[in-house]
């Protein structure tokens, strides 16, 4: 079993966070979803307090650990599944992999479409140390808005603690999921239902949101697009209360 954040009461709903994150990436949403579900939120391995990894960990291997840990949470009853980013690639890839044990399946903002060639992110190195924490947290924030939100205000204190707790305890890196094309190719073999969530304004959804989802119902036809008006990447942190909504509404 991975670690996990555990929270509410009723059917199992399991969240997979980000690249670089840990189940901090929910922080907003579980305790709306906990009212419905008990939610577990486990940090995945490399990331947060999930088990290292090798960096040269073949993916099937990878995949295996997830899936030991969602066959352990379902107990041989379909589950309720959403996965964030790099965590839509899991998700997407587990529900391919196990479609008796995904009973609905949410991807918020997911990679996994290959690599975006043309995109350039206004990103911003850490300066060596010493570094003043004042300018630590000007580059956290600076990065923050250009890779994961949209409105400055988002971008307050609590939320720069919350990245830079989670880059810091990154220990594998999860570009190897997210830049290839496996959320693509699961889609037609997820037999569950689908809804897709972005932000309107995510950068990272390249070359455009909409064309992100055209690819989406290219290869599954059903699915069900939700667009957020005005959030960014990080779309169920900063618009959680609409995105607490849509969740409720398609597991409910």
């Amino acid at each position: 079993m991975l670690p996990c954040h555990v929270e509410g009461n009723g059917p199992p709903l399991i969240l997979f966070h980000g690249g670089m994150g840990s189940w901090t990436h929910w922080a907003r949403n579980i305790p709306a979803l906990g009212s419905r579900f008990t939610v577990y939120a486990p940090d995945l391995p490399g990331c947060g307090d999930g088990p290292s990894v090798a960096d040269d960990i073949a993916e099937d291997d990878y995949l295996a650990m997830v899936c030991e840990a969602v066959a352990e949470i379902a107990d041989g009853a379909p589950a309720d599944m959403a996965g964030f980013s790099f965590g839509g690639v899991i998700a997407a890839m587990v529900a391919a992999r196990m479609p008796t044990c995904v009973q609905r399946l949410a991807l918020l903002a997911p990679g996994g479409f290959g690599m975006a060639g043309g995109r350039k992110l206004d990103l911003r190195k850490m300066p060596e140390e010493p570094v003043s924490e004042a300018r630590r947290q000007e580059v956290i924030r600076h990065n923050l808005m250009r890779l994961m939100l949209a409105r400055p205000e988002t971008a307050d204190a609590a939320t720069v603690e919350i990245q830079r707790t989670n880059v810091m305890r990154a220990r594998w890196d999860t570009r190897r999921f997210s830049l290839a094309p496996h959320t693509r190719d699961a889609l037609p073999r997820i037999a569950a239902p689908v809804m897709l969530l972005y932000g309107e304004r995510d950068n990272l959804a390249w070359p455009s949101v909409q064309a992100r989802i055209d690819v989406c119902r290219a290869h599954k036809p059903d699915i069900r697009a939700e667009i957020v008006p005005g959030a960014g990447h990080w779309v169920q942190y900063e618009a959680a209360r609409e995105v607490n909504r849509l969740l409720n509404d398609f597991f409910g």
